[in-house]
């Protein structure tokens, strides 16, 4: 008997063992229904339209319900926000509904109380601000975007007249209204119009990522950029950032600018304009980079858009519109609609300190935020809170605030309530329970009624009271009805306006950046964390364990750093670092993360980490950097570093399937595209010295294949997200994930190209390839992995003993063991088992798994398909990972319907097969990447501190169909292996 046919008995034997998987399977409980819901069918999804908030604006979903609770959330195709995509925040809320550290009592003074305990208290406070008219009462909101709940807040501050609204918001944009009051003598929101822009320009603004509307402006804008759709002209995007981004890795020219000479570029633009204000003390840009783009800009008015970032000054909000307004943006590439977020006009976070301070707030209603955890340093809020007699928290979590409140009453999820917000155009959105409130959380309206009436009141009939007394002329429960269905208040969006400039603005812009720093000094930037954010999603495993875009950090936020800083310091990726302020004793001891594209005098620290006493996956992760966000320099300070004499292993993913020497990526600029359209092609076809199997379309119903455009690709993540809860993919935590070990069937490999102290930076998510000839197949003992007709790779885990030979004999690196139980009881980081998509299989220890090609959606439409004699329509059936993309970069479908969208894509020019030469004959295949830079913006030049060529680490050249080296298209920077200690890319 032969090696391979012993296995195969000895798995047979395990098998009849019961030691299938090499583990325990997973408890499930059947519970049936006593009342079967009207319409509920066992075994079929039902969806319902909802909206989750992020920083208050809202994303409209589509929310799947298995049996009455949800395990999936979509973007909405009708709302004018997602447009059918997808962000990794919305979709990882789902994890947290069922987060099982979420506020699960009403608290008082640290004790358990109930709510009737509350409601009697209430009674007495509300008599006493009758008879006070509200004196000393205040009430604290984070941004507020909600037709009802401001109601609700007008009608107590109308009825208690002394009583005082606040806000604190920390990623705020005070200075987008703040500079639009400057420049037109009133507060306006700006809504960009990226599907009617040519040329843009981007102050550190990443709009694509974390600014109001990023959905619908990376969908927007990338439509703008992909050759497959219009090679004729692609959008030119040009970027000044402070820290890499998402928005920068896409753009044609970036430029590295710290945060404090922002302000100093904007009137270097705005004196190149000719705009009358007061000049920079010297420039902040070489006028060889800068004249290029005025020419362009000026070249392309009325299709051309400056867009400054919201955390900076007023000064660059004004300065930036006024622009636009000389490019004649106004009305086509910018419009202008009143504030969405109506607590603009409360009064700030310093204002209610002072006033805490002072003895004069005898009652303090904290509402949805955290300021104990948020507040700036040097306010001390914390210390201030403990003064007011009699302080009361709303909110999710039992937080820093929930914890030094007397009273603290536990919120429901956005899928548990009944609420409305607006989003970033005003559109109204509505919120709409898909299960009751697990905990008993209240709604925002229920907790204002109970301020109002000491009541409990239904929380379904209080948002339709307000709606009802909005359209009360009509038909209202057509209206109501089309409104829950659609997601969206029909025609509520905010109504444009063309506002004119104030004629004495630029007189009156006073410099905001304070006193100008030592050419030496280090700034200290600050940032919203790409998957946590502000730390609203810190206890989120999901998104703890995502790899950053760029960085590829998991678990933590060490402090990004410049190649040449950090050579400078002799600091390599995981060395800890003292980060002291200058301007006060603060200091934190954090590991660094060497990143190309770093200012060389600037390093950054993302928000949200740091905390204690939240759960058991936020606690003891990070540095805390709300320390160095102060009133006077919120976003960037400066401070010194001090190398430590320790090193903390950092959680990243980019080194551990880094596939050296080979050609992956393939890019090249539309100039050298439209000379040589094929230049991704391979050479040519290969030969096999074996039968293939079967030809690339089988005789067979359906062939799926998937294309991907890496030109489209942002890395936003979207995909990985929702990949991870479509398919039950496990969290691992950051010690698995540090030995190479995460679960992720998706991951986006980054790549530079160019200098690392300017690079451009490319994209490619890597899946399972579902190879004609895949080489996983030949070498599994006991057939576990097999082909379908269909073309699918599948894995059949039953029969899985965990060899891993497929694994090592896989080219691509995307398939994944699972050394652990990950979700048994024993698992450190175990997900909720209601969270488990019950169409998909839970895996357990001792099994490989991997991409499927969302094998569940295609039995689904094949048996829909089949019970209505029909063939699934190209588009209706999508992955997981396609229905999420903002930029539409992936494509699936039928490769054999030569009319199918994905067969198009096939057959394009650009489209290339990753290590195709190897004749595996991936079903996925990848377009070449194309760029739209100006010829006449000069590279920034290299600073004399980075290292020589020679020096460098690998650099992978990608040559065109075999031609010499003087004919290559494209040069990319390889990720370095860790042991070159390059702190993880060069």
């Amino acid at each position: 008997m032969d090696r391979r046919g012993a296995l195969k008995l000895m798995a047979a034997s395990m098998a009849l063992a019961g030691l299938t998987a090499c583990g325990r399977q997973p408890r499930e409980f059947i519970v049936p229904y006593v009342n079967m819901p009207e319409g509920e069918v066992p075994g079929m999804p039902r969806y319902y339209a909802t909206s989750h908030l992020i920083g208050g604006y809202a994303h409209g979903l589509l929310a799947q319900a298995h049996q009455g609770r949800p395990v999936k959330l979509e973007g909405n195709p009708d709302h004018p926000a997602t447009l059918g995509a997808c962000d990794a925040f919305s979709q990882a809320s789902v994890l947290s509904l069922y987060d099982p550290d979420r506020s699960a009592s009403v608290m008082n003074r640290g004790e358990v109380a109930g709510y009737g305990s509350f409601l009697m208290t209430q009674q007495d406070k509300r008599l006493e601000w009758n008879r006070t008219q509200g004196q000393g009462l205040c009430f604290l909101t984070g941004s507020l975007t909600s037709p009802s709940q401001h109601a609700s807040l007008q009608a107590l501050l109308e009825r208690w007249p002394k009583a005082r609204w606040y806000v604190h918001e920390p990623i705020d944009r005070q200075a987008v209204y703040a500079g639009s009051e400057q420049l037109f003598g009133r507060p306006l929101e700006p809504v960009y119009r990226f599907d009617r822009a040519r040329i843009v320009l981007s102050l550190d603004s990443d709009f694509m990522q974390s600014q109001p509307g990023f959905l619908r402006y990376a969908h927007d804008f990338m439509a703008q950029r992909r050759p497959r759709d219009n090679d004729g002209f692609l959008a030119r995007l040009y970027v000044v950032e402070s820290t890499p981004s998402i928005t920068g890795s896409v753009a044609d020219h970036r430029y590295r600018l710290s945060f404090h000479h922002m302000e100093n570029f904007a009137r270097q633009l705005a004196n190149a304009f000719e705009l009358d204000i007061e000049p920079p003390d010297e420039p902040a840009v070489p006028e060889s980079w800068l004249s290029p783009l005025v020419d362009d800009l000026k070249s392309n008015a009325g299709s051309a858009v400056v867009v400054p970032g919201d955390q900076h000054s007023t000064a660059v909000h004004a300065i930036a519109q006024a622009i636009n307004e000389k490019l004649g943006a106004f009305g086509k590439t910018v419009t202008y609609i009143p504030p969405v977020d109506v607590s603009h006009a409360a009064r700030p976070l310093n204002e209610l300190t002072r006033e805490m301070q002072n003895g004069r707030v005898e009652a303090l209603v904290v509402m949805g935020a955290n300021p104990v955890y948020t507040a700036p340093a040097d306010l001390n809020f914390r210390q201030a809170y403990r003064q007011v007699p009699w302080r009361l928290h709303w909110g999710e979590y039992y937080d820093e605030t929930g914890q030094m409140s007397h009273w603290h009453i536990p919120a429901c999820h956005p899928l548990e309530t009944w609420a409305d917000a607006r989003a970033y155009d005003g559109t109204v959105s509505l919120l709409q329970p898909l299960i009751q409130p697990l905990h008993g959380g209240k709604s925002a309206l229920q907790f204002l009624a109970a301020l109002e009436q000491g009541t409990e009141e239904d929380a379904r009939q209080l948002l339709i009271d307000y709606w009802l007394d909005q359209h009360a002329a009509g038909d209202f429960e057509t209206f109501w009805r089309r409104s829950l269905r659609d997601g969206i208040v029909a025609d509520s969006a905010f109504s444009t306006q063309t506002p004119a400039l104030r004629e004495d603005w630029a007189p009156a812009l006073s410099f905001a950046s304070g006193e100008r720093l030592p050419d030496d000094a280090i700034t200290l930037q600050l940032q919203p964390d790409p998957a946590v954010w502000d730390g609203a999603y810190a206890n989120n495993g999901w998104l703890q364990e995502l790899p950053r875009p760029l960085s590829k950090l998991t678990w933590n936020n060490a402090l990004l750093i410049s190649p040449v800083l950090a050579q400078e310091y002799g600091l390599k990726e995981g060395d800890v670092v003292r980060v002291k302020a200058q301007t006060s004793e603060v200091q934190v001891e954090v590991p660094v993360y060497p990143l190309p594209g770093m200012p060389d005098r600037a390093v950054t620290l993302q928000l949200g980490y740091g905390r204690e006493g939240i759960g058991h996956i936020a606690d003891g992760v990070g540095s805390d950097a709300y320390v160095f966000h102060t009133t006077d320099h919120p976003w960037a300070s400066p401070v010194t570093l001090e190398k430590l004499d320790r090193h903390e292993t950092l959680a990243t993913t980019q080194n551990h399937h880094a596939i050296h020497g080979r050609d992956l990526i393939r890019a090249t600029t539309l100039e050298e595209y439209r000379k040589h359209p094929e230049f991704a092609k391979h050479p040519g076809p290969h030969e096999s010295l074996y039968p293939e199997p079967w030809p690339a379309e089988r005789e067979a119903e359906y062939a799926w294949g998937m294309a991907v455009d890496l030109t489209a690709c942002i890395g936003c993540n979207a995909c990985v997200t929702a990949c991870q809860a479509e398919n039950n993919i496990p969290i691992v935590g950051p010690e698995e994930v540090s030995r190479g070990r995460e679960m992720h069937w998706i991951r986006i490999d980054r790549y530079f190209e160019g200098p690392p102290e300017s690079p451009h930076l490319i994209f490619q998510p890597v899946l399972c390839m579902h190879c004609e000839n895949a080489p996983c197949e030949y070498v599994c003992p006991v057939g576990a992995t097999q082909h379908s007709a269909s073309g699918l790779n599948e894995m059949i885990y039953n029969r899985c003993i965990g060899t891993r030979y497929c694994s090592q004999n896989c080219p691509y690196k995307v398939r994944r063991f699972n050394w652990f139980d990950y979700t048994g009881e024993q698992a450190t980081y175990t997900q909720p088992e209601p969270v488990h998509n019950p169409e998909v299989t839970v895996r357990s220890r001792g099994v490989m798994e991997k991409c499927t090609f969302c094998v569940q959606r295609i039995n689904r439409a094949r048996i829909t398909a089949d019970i209505e004699d029909e063939p699934i329509p190209d588009g209706a059936l999508q992955t997981a990972c396609q229905q999420a993309c903002p930029t539409q970069a992936i494509v699936f479908g039928d490769i054999s319907d030569e009319q199918s969208h994905v067969k198009r894509l096939k057959n394009h020019p650009l489209n290339y097969g990753m290590l195709e030469h190897l004749n595996i004959r991936p079903r996925v295949s990848y377009l070449a990447g194309v760029g739209n830079p100006n010829k006449e913006v000069e590279a920034p030049q290299s600073d004399p501190l980075v290292a020589p060529e020679k020096e460098k680490a690998d650099i992978h050249q990608a040559s065109v169909n075999g031609r010499d080296d003087d004919e290559q298209v494209v040069r990319i920077f390889e990720p370095a292996t860790a042991a070159n200690g390059q702190g993880g890319t060069t």
